[in-house]
């Protein structure tokens, strides 16, 4: 087995960057320095069975970010594993609509809803020192993720981990966004790793952006803010017009496209 070798297997397997993966991976099996792997021309055979472990999974198709247990999002890196959604770079403009509209010192008290990895929580408590939220999921699993990176990063203090009632200033939220009869079509990455749970959005997407505005109706205080992201342009429309709600705004993902809509309750 050579450092070589092993790009080239990725490479195969159609890895996009089979060289930083192949020193990622590497490096996290034997722990050596992507410097040191470079300098060598062979591994032992417990080094050989380890690297050869980690390689396997990525060649099937299991998320860099699931071998490796982490994903960075807004430059910090999170806890993550099978079970839970792999933060997103687009998500984090949901962070740069929240500094929209509140400013760094505020107080305020906010509900993550469907928290995943608890990237968005964890994020806003760590921007925003004065904040408090509540972090919510139906999957245990992800909540014990959400209360790891909180811990992780200090600010397990500020969070609770379940509604425990009360009016919001701020609702966030990445929903499950995707049509049901788009899940076959997703990538193999995406479709055979990550939960369905936290991408089947129903039929048409919607089913969740209308649950979330019956709960923002009632528990969002009035004047505070509906983060969101969309997923397509008609959801965009459709948010864009929420009955009880005027838009406050729009933030576009590296894309150009609206991935982040902020409304503010009438």
């Amino acid at each position: 087995m050579t450092v070589s070798g092993v790009i080239s297997r990725l490479e195969g397997a159609g890895i996009v960057n089979p060289k930083q993966e192949a020193l990622w991976l590497m490096s996290h099996a034997i722990g050596a320095t992507h410097t040191q792997l470079l300098a060598r021309d062979s591994f032992t055979d417990d080094e050989a069975g380890k690297i050869e472990a980690v390689i396997s999974r990525r060649v099937s198709g299991e998320p860099l970010q699931y071998i490796l247990g982490v994903a960075d999002f807004y430059g910090r890196d999170f806890a993550v594993g099978p079970g839970v959604l792999i933060p997103r770079h687009d998500t984090e403009t949901l962070i740069d609509g929240v500094k929209k509209v509140f400013a760094h010192d505020e107080a305020f008290r906010f509900l993550d809803w469907g928290t995943g990895s608890g990237c968005l929580a964890v994020t806003i408590l760590l921007e925003f020192p004065n904040a408090s939220g509540a972090a919510v999921d139906v999957s245990g699993e992800a909540l014990s993720y959400a209360r790891e990176n909180a811990e992780r990063w200090g600010v397990v203090d500020r969070a609770e981990f379940g509604d425990n009632g009360g009016e919001f200033a701020l609702i966030v939220s990445n929903p499950p966004y995707i049509p049901s009869c788009e899940i076959a079509g997703l990538q193999r990455e995406i479709r055979d790793f990550e939960p369905t749970l936290a991408l089947d959005g129903g039929h048409d997407g919607m089913r969740y952006y209308r649950e979330l505005q019956g709960l923002a109706m009632m528990r969002l205080k009035r004047g505070g803010y509906l983060v969101l992201e969309a997923g397509d342009l008609g959801q965009v429309r459709e948010l864009c017009g929420m009955e009880g709600f005027t838009l406050a705004g729009k933030i576009l993902d590296g894309g150009n496209f609206p991935r982040c809509i902020i409304m503010r309750r009438n």
